[in-house]
C-alpha cells in the first residue's frame, strides 16, 4: 500500500501561497502583455485553430498538443522536485505556463470574438486549471512514490489531464452547444 499512500493534508502552506501568488501574477502579466501580442500571427492562428477544433469536435490535435505540453511541464516539475530539494524553482516554470495561459485566454476572448469566449470559458480555462492543480500535486507528492512508479507519474498524469480535456470538449461543450 505504500506505492499509492500519500497525504496532501500535510502540504507546505508557504509553497501553496507562493504557488498561488506566482500563478496570479503570471496570469495578470499575460493579460497585460496580450495587447503587444495581438499583432503576432502565431497567437492569432493558434486561437482560430483552437476554436475551430473545439467547435468541429476534432479532438486529435487538441489531445496531442495538450498531452505533449503537459508531459514537458510535468516532467520539468517532477525532475526539479524529485532530484533536488529546491521545489521553489518550479515557480519559474509555473510563471512561464501562467504567462502563456493569460496570453492565450486574452487572445481567445479578444480576437476570436464570441465563439472564442465560449471555448475559453467551457474548455480552455477549466482544462488549464486542472493542469495547474496537477502541477501542484506533483511538487507535493512526487517524493512519496517508489522509484519505478515515480518515473511514470508525470506521463500518466499528462495522459489523465489530456483525457479530461477531451471530456470537456466532447461532453461539457456539446451540452453547452445543445442548450444554446
Amino acid at each position: 500500500m505504500r506505492n499509492l499512500s500519500f497525504c496532501v493534508k500535510n502540504c507546505d502552506k508557504k509553497f501553496l501561497l507562493s504557488f498561488l501568488i506566482t500563478l496570479g501574477c503570471s496570469i495578470i502579466c499575460g493579460i497585460v502583455l496580450c495587447s503587444l501580442v495581438k499583432t503576432n500571427i502565431y497567437f492569432i492562428n493558434f486561437g482560430n485553430e483552437y476554436v475551430f477544433n473545439v467547435f468541429s469536435f476534432n479532438s486529435t490535435p487538441l489531445f496531442f498538443t495538450h498531452f505533449l505540453a503537459d508531459a514537458i511541464y510535468f516532467y520539468a516539475f517532477f525532475l526539479i522536485c524529485y532530484f533536488t530539494k529546491f521545489k521553489y524553482f518550479t515557480l519559474i516554470f509555473l510563471y512561464i505556463r501562467g504567462l502563456t495561459f493569460g496570453i492565450y485566454t486574452a487572445i481567445l476572448f479578444g480576437v476570436t470574438s464570441l465563439s472564442g469566449s465560449i471555448v475559453a470559458i467551457f474548455v480552455f480555462i477549466p482544462a488549464t486549471l486542472v493542469s495547474f492543480i496537477i502541477c501542484f500535486l506533483i511538487t507535493e507528492t512526487c517524493r512519496k512514490f517508489d522509484k519505478w512508479w515515480a518515473l511514470l507519474l508525470p506521463l500518466a498524469l499528462s495522459l489523465i489531464d489530456s483525457i479530461i480535456l477531451i471530456l470537456f470538449v466532447n461532453v461539457v461543450f456539446r451540452i453547452v452547444i445543445i442548450i444554446v
